[in-house]
């Protein structure tokens, strides 16, 4: 007695990538194909992530201990193209341990021009209106750094509250 086993291929069309078909005869290394890696501009950023004012005396400045921030794995479409590296406050000013107290305004946080590696440091004033340039790096560089960045807060004689006052601030890294 014969089985008969029926087998049934269903297939699907839909639509699929073209791809090169030709007969070689084998064996054969004549065939080839690209392949692109698209890279786009990028960096690899480091900030604080948080700098802290130990302020003893409300009628002169206080400096922060000096902030790290390193840019490095950079990118960049052209060689004479480099990175700024600029901060915004996100508010006028800083918000108070108490509702409604005198505190700080974004003004009245400053920066030094540190000393960066392949980089030109910039000093500069905090603002909530515009990005301010904290540094420049050097054009055609894989990585600029800095461990002496020193934010200060400016004399305040008429704050009245202690406690934490706080601000955020907005990095911006952009290739020019």
């Amino acid at each position: 007695m014969k089985r008969l086993i029926y087998v049934t291929i269903l297939t699907t069309l839909a639509a699929a990538p073209a791809f090169a078909q030709t007969t070689v005869a084998l064996p054969n290394t004549s065939q080839t194909t690209l392949l692109t890696a698209n890279v786009s501009e990028q960096a690899r950023v480091t900030v604080p992530a948080g700098v802290t004012f130990n302020v003893t005396n409300i009628g002169a400045g206080t400096a922060a201990t000096g902030a790290s921030v390193t840019v490095d794995n950079i990118v960049l479409a052209a060689a004479t193209n480099r990175i700024n590296v600029s901060l915004q406050a996100n508010a006028a000013s800083f918000t108070p341990p108490v509702a409604g107290a005198t505190t700080w305004s974004a003004g009245d946080v400053t920066w030094n021009a540190a000393t960066w590696t392949n980089a030109t440091g910039a000093t500069g004033t905090l603002s909530n209106a515009a990005y301010n340039t904290v540094t420049t790096c050097d054009p055609d560089v894989s990585t600029c750094s800095t461990t002496g960045l020193v934010f200060t807060l400016g004399a305040k004689p008429t704050v009245r509250r202690s406690g934490n006052h706080t601000i955020v601030v907005t990095w911006k890294f952009e290739s020019i």
